[in-house]
């Protein structure tokens, strides 16, 4: 099936040009000219998106937080504002990743193609045949059973442990705040404030080190929050 990706550009030339590229390589292209409209058809069956800063209406990162809640799906923020503090807040808000204008459309695919595969086998490792079970390297994490496993040997984590870690690999790349993280593993009754993330963060690369696994993956992004990444 081929794969769906919508385009949230207001500048009509640039539309233009990625819907024919995008097109061209056999993708099915729907396009949205503000950051309403595309509020509107993201909530279609879409595979990624492609989201411009700024846009009338809502600029591409009020779209983003909107958003991202109910939609899994890769996005590519792409935008001549690319500073630092701008990249940063689009990592931190979801973004998968980020092309700063002008780009190569060849680059443009090479970016979509890596996003689509590491979703691919991100559902693989998901699946419910193989039992819940993410798999990287010798490292084990079996969603049923809540079993964390390294070259064989269980390494024995807390609760929040475990969900922290199974919500930084299931988006890996993207960048996580640490208020993100502590609402996600505590909840809204949970006890405590964000700063509890750091011990976690500490026990789970300390854990990590002591099996054998390389801890490094689990990265900081200062001033942000952390992410997984293996790349």
């Amino acid at each position: 099936m081929n794969k769906k990706i919508l385009i949230a550009e207001d500048e009509e030339d640039m539309r233009q040009i990625l819907s024919l590229h995008l097109t061209s390589k056999g993708y099915i292209v729907s396009e949205a000219k503000d950051g309403i409209e595309a509020i509107d058809k993201a909530e279609a069956d879409v595979d990624l998106i492609l989201l411009d800063i700024m846009m009338p209406g809502y600029d591409g990162l009020e779209v983003c937080k909107q958003i991202r809640n109910q939609v899994i799906c890769p996005i590519i923020f792409i935008s001549a504002a690319s500073d630092y503090m701008n990249k940063m807040k689009a990592f931190s808000l979801g973004g998968d990743d980020f092309i700063s204008k002008p780009f190569s459309l060849k680059l443009l695919t090479y970016k979509v193609e890596a996003l689509f595969k590491m979703r691919e086998r991100l559902l693989q490792n998901h699946d419910e045949s193989k039992r819940k079970k993410i798999l990287i390297d010798d490292l084990v994490v079996d969603i049923t059973s809540r079993e964390i496993m390294y070259s064989k040997k269980v390494i024995p984590f807390t609760k929040k442990e475990f969900d922290l870690l199974v919500l930084l690999l299931s988006s890996p790349k993207q960048v996580f705040t640490k208020e993100h993280i502590y609402e996600r593993i505590s909840g809204i009754d949970g006890q405590g404030d964000a700063s509890s993330v750091v011990e976690h963060i500490k026990n789970i690369r300390s854990k990590l080190s002591f099996a054998g696994f390389p801890e490094n993956y689990l990265q900081t992004v200062w001033g942000i929050g952390y992410q997984w990444n293996s790349q």
